[in-house]
């Protein structure tokens, strides 16, 4: 009888931690979803990547807009480089020719 009590309360224990484990993997999978876009307190947005490609070899490259202006960024595991900023008006031709040759 008393191994009885015993087993049940390793049980209890085992899966005590079993339900707290699979909260914090949930808790952990909620987070690293989030969105990037953070509003500051005036209502404006922040930062938003606007478009992401994979150079392959841990290394990206970034479009980012902070207010009205973007960023061509190349990212890579130990550095994050600013390559150009771009210009609005150069990315809505670029947008425009590329759907007229299509």
């Amino acid at each position: 009888m008393e191994q009885l009590g015993e087993f049940s309360q390793i049980f209890r224990i085992i899966g005590f931690l079993g339900i707290l484990a699979a909260a914090a993997y949930f808790f952990s999978k909620f987070v690293n979803n989030r969105n990037i876009i953070k509003h500051s307190t005036d209502g404006r947005k922040g930062i938003v990547l606007s478009d992401t490609r994979s150079l392959g070899n841990k290394q990206f490259l970034v479009v980012a807009s902070y207010d009205q202006e973007k960023f061509l960024l190349g990212i890579s595991s130990g550095s994050i480089q600013l390559l150009s900023k771009l210009d609005n008006s150069s990315t809505d031709e670029a947008m425009g020719s590329g759907k007229a040759g299509s």
